[in-house]
């Protein structure tokens, strides 16, 4: 039996013997991996007499257990040698040699166990999740996300609605402060769980009626944004003549739809010198009219006229659409055809998933940019585009209404950043949840999120550059008279500077396919929003993504017929501005409380470090805490002074009766409701269930952590780790020159 001192001469440290009762070495030289250095010897980790002859992993080991280059908490290999490849002690050795320091959790089996945190899978089914195939596909998919007709056709429209310069300004501030922010955050945590938008709500279970919120919008703006791509497609067949269409006031566009009295070609007077034939001289463009009358055949709906008093007994008229419940009037063929087509080619592209999107966006998402860059070059040379291009950026006014101080103006550039972000809508989660685990996606959001406001700022300058010009032919003295309906703003401004080009139908047939690409880049996002909340809930659904897509394709292009009649415009202005305006406000507000509020900035920012290996600003996390409260304030105020949405044509405003408006607000109500609802069922069931806790409803459940198998391991390990207490030799601290300390030892070994 060798001395207790003979630690003192450096055997039992430096020599590793396979029968002699010493354990074996395991290094070569150098300091011990875990901070344990060994003056006596080049051997690393702890070298300790075992008159047992007990071979650890590779002979000596640190005793918090080493194995497949991981750590984890809560093992011995002296209690549990038989894992390491070695023989278990017997407990008389502790007690017959104490110098051996014994670890912490010898004594304490509270600690959690290694099979606990050595998962071998990272949630199921998601080690077969599709991945993009490349990053330039991930990045060109949120380019196409987010630059898209918003860019080109929603953001010009709300620019001339709500004053120009004003909208602008609310629009820039907002995407500081909310925007930015909110696009990284959706981001991260897509990739971070790589889950989509409802399977993510493992990290707060009161949330997940968030997720379900997203996809319901998703399925809302899905309907009816393909009606746009449908108008694109229109005009590109239309562009296939010797003369476009809309430059002429024809009789005769199509199927014997032609212009009235009221319109007039640009730059030609009638022959007693007036600009059109209409008695009461309201008159109308050749654009406005191709538009009104040949695509939406808006002249062809249901208008009920209706006197009613006022609070001074005064008489007025007012308009009314979609006064009878169920008359819409004729659906019209060619646009419907159209329809069809678009939701055909978005199948198509669909049909083999996520990878056969990815490779479309190559080209959807960069040949935009070039017709967009010589349109704004020939905007901007215009004769009076000086004029509307300062609309654009200067406020026309600092008070009143459609000024800086108007909540209504901060209330439209808020949803239009939602709307062109594509933020709040499950799109970015999802996009984000294909990605690889370690993509520097920090670098990536803050690209395409200045990309997109970039390309809304170039629209805007073709537009109100295209606007000046019309103004200076007009002779108007302000921009605001220069279009009377600006719902179809972008479908009669381009169309009108297109027309003005050299070979216009070349041109009108690229611009047109260019606006169809941007909507179908993000046509895409929007049903795989969907699509992937049908395959993280049930898996199986994978294994029949043709059919599931096609089933998808068809309902929505049957919900969206009403959209392709004749009153059609009407049907669409109430699910946009209900449907996909105020509705995704909530949900932004909502979805930020229960990340940062309930889980926590710092939880959160703590699993985006660790994803990036990087550390997260301190404003970021401030931005994030906020932006609930600056969009309550800007929801609020602008509730405060709401109006109910209006129709507008060269006669008037075109008003909806109250029916209307209550179908607007169910399908506000059937989006955000879903928030509450599912809360209280979730929290219901936490009450209910014999494993559950009712309190754990806001706390992330087993299996939230990285998608990623191996990140997984870590997260765990190190959460374990971190969470549990230090004692002993655990305590790196108490390390020195010695591979192991308590109290007493150096005295002892003297």
């Amino acid at each position: 039996m060798p001395s207790r001192k003979s630690s003192k001469n450096s055997n039992d440290y430096g020599r590793g013997y396979a029968n002699g009762g010493y354990a074996h070495t395991y290094g070569h030289g150098g300091p011990p991996k875990y901070g344990s250095y060994n003056k006596y010897s080049q051997s690393s980790g702890y070298g300790s007499y075992n008159p047992y002859g007990t071979v650890g992993y590779g002979g000596s080991m640190d005793r918090r257990g080493h194995r497949d280059g991981g750590m984890y908490p809560g093992t011995d290999p002296y209690r549990r040698g038989y894992e390491y490849g070695g023989g278990a002690l017997d407990d008389k050795w502790r007690h017959t040699y104490p110098y051996v320091p014994t670890s912490y959790n010898y004594h304490h089996s509270s600690r959690l166990p290694p099979e606990s945190v050595d998962l071998e899978t990272d949630g199921g089914e998601d080690e077969e999740r599709e991945k993009w195939g490349s990053k330039w596909e991930f990045i060109f998919s949120c380019v196409g996300l987010s630059v898209g007709i918003g860019n080109v056709w929603r953001f010009p429209t709300l620019a001339y609605e709500n004053g120009g310069g004003s909208f602008f300004i609310a629009y820039f501030t907002l995407l500081l402060l909310v925007g930015k922010p909110m696009y990284y955050m959706e981001l991260v945590l897509g990739q971070f769980s790589q889950r989509g938008p409802v399977a993510v709500w493992s990290l707060c279970p009161l949330g997940v009626g968030v997720g379900l919120a997203q996809c319901t919008v998703s399925m809302i703006v899905a309907i009816y944004y393909n009606v746009v791509m449908a108008y694109c497609l229109y005009y590109i067949f239309a562009s296939f003549r010797t003369v476009v269409p809309w430059s002429e006031c024809s009789e005769n566009w199509f199927q014997e739809v032609g212009a009235d009295s009221r319109c007039y070609e640009r730059g030609k007077l009638t022959e007693d010198g007036k600009t059109c034939l209409a008695e009461d001289g309201v008159c109308e463009t050749s654009a406005e009219q191709f538009f009104n009358r040949a695509v939406l055949g808006v002249h062809n709906a249901y208008i009920k006229d209706i006197d009613e008093r006022d609070e001074n007994n005064t008489v007025h008229t007012y308009s009314y659409a979609l006064y009878d419940l169920g008359n819409i009037g004729p659906i019209k063929w060619d646009i419907t055809l159209c329809l069809l087509l678009s939701w055909m080619i978005v199948f198509a592209c669909l049909a083999k998933g996520i990878k056969s999107s990815g490779k479309v966006v190559y080209f959807t998402a960069t040949f935009p940019y070039v017709l967009l860059l010589a349109l704004f070059i020939f905007g901007c040379t215009l004769e009076g585009a000086y004029e509307g291009i300062k609309a654009f950026f200067i406020p026309q006014s600092w008070t009143g209404e459609k000024s800086i101080a108007d909540p209504q103006v901060w209330r439209k550039a808020a949803e239009q950043m939602f709307f062109s972000l594509s933020v709040s809508w499950g799109g970015l989660v999802m996009f984000g949840s294909y990605n690889k685990f370690n993509h520097k996606v920090h670098i990536t959001a803050t690209v395409i999120s200045s990309l997109d406001f970039l390309t809304s700022v170039i629209a805007g300058v073709v537009i109100f550059s295209i606007l000046g010009q019309l103004k200076l032919e007009a002779g108007l003295d302000n921009i605001d008279k220069v279009v009377k309906d600006s719902t179809g703003l972008a479908f009669v401004v381009y169309p009108e500077a297109l027309s003005r080009l050299y070979l216009p139908q070349l041109w009108s047939v690229m611009f047109f396919f260019m606006l169809f690409l941007l909507g179908l880049d993000s046509e895409f996002a929007l049903l795989e929003t969907i699509l992937t909340a049908f395959y993280d809930s049930m898996p199986k659904t994978k294994k029949y993504k043709p059919l599931l897509v096609f089933l998808l394709c068809v309902a929505c292009f049957l919900v969206s017929l009403p959209c392709v009649s004749s009153s059609g415009t009407y049907v669409f202005q109430i699910m946009n501005d209900y449907g996909g305006g105020q509705s995704v406000m909530w949900i932004a507000i909502l979805e930020v409380v229960f990340l940062m509020w309930i889980y926590g900035v710092r939880n959160f920012a703590a699993d985006v470090d660790f994803m990036l290996n990087i550390k997260t600003s301190i404003v970021l996390k401030i931005l994030w805490v906020l932006v609930p409260i600056v969009l309550s304030v800007i929801l609020a105020l602008s509730l405060y002074a709401f109006e109910a949405p209006r129709a507008v044509n060269s006669l008037g405003f075109i008003y909806y009766p109250d029916w209307v408006h209550g179908i607007g607000i169910f399908l506000i109500l059937v989006v955000v409701v879903q928030i509450p609802f599912w809360a209280v069922i979730t929290t219901f069931y936490y009450m209910c269930a014999p494993s559950k806790r009712v309190k754990d409803v806001v706390k992330p459940t087993p299996e939230w952590g990285p998608g990623d198998r191996h990140a997984r391991k870590e997260y765990l390990a190190r959460r374990a780790r971190d969470s549990r207490p230090i004692h002993g030799y655990d305590n790196q601290m108490m390390h020195g020159g010695y591979p192991y300390y308590y109290p007493g030892y150096q005295s002892y070994h003297m």
